[in-house]
């Protein structure tokens, strides 16, 4: 539906399908807590979905709505709820590493000092990993472990 509706010009902005990706994605975010972050790429409306984001929320989001979940002005490729711990969704290739990572550090922080269950994922394709801001982070990853 989501396609239908791009081609006739109902949703502005881009559209980046999922489609035949959804499986891993969904069933990774299902393992999740609600105090799990998540931060995503340019096909976050599956991600915010699965983390559980209304259906009405992220359809008006992809409207341009006053009703989405970013009040209209992320459209498809970035989307954010607070609520659901969904860190964005980043449009440009790795983008959203570096804001995993510190979500990572943030994590462990409050598992080892407040004491606190939660954990960070992060969603990127393979075209990322020949991106200078990927080994930056898997850089920092390692020194703060």
């Amino acid at each position: 539906m989501c396609a239908q509706m791009y081609y006739r010009g109902k949703m502005f902005g881009f559209v980046h399908l999922y489609n035949g990706q959804e499986a891993v994605s969904t069933g990774f975010i299902k393992l999740l807590t609600k105090s799990d972050s998540v931060v995503s790429t340019y096909c976050d409306h599956v991600h915010a979905l699965s983390k559980g984001v209304s259906a009405r929320a992220v359809m008006s989001e992809l409207f341009g709505k006053v009703t989405g979940c970013c009040r209209g002005q992320g459209g498809s490729m970035h989307m954010f709820s607070k609520e659901h711990n969904i860190l964005g969704g980043f449009a440009f290739i790795g983008e959203g590493i570096p804001v995993a990572t510190g979500a990572a550090f943030t994590s462990k922080y409050k598992r080892e000092v407040l004491k606190q269950d939660c954990d960070t994922v992060a969603f990127f394709g393979d075209g990322t990993c020949n991106n200078g801001q990927f080994y930056e982070c898997l850089n920092m990853a390692a020194l703060y472990k």
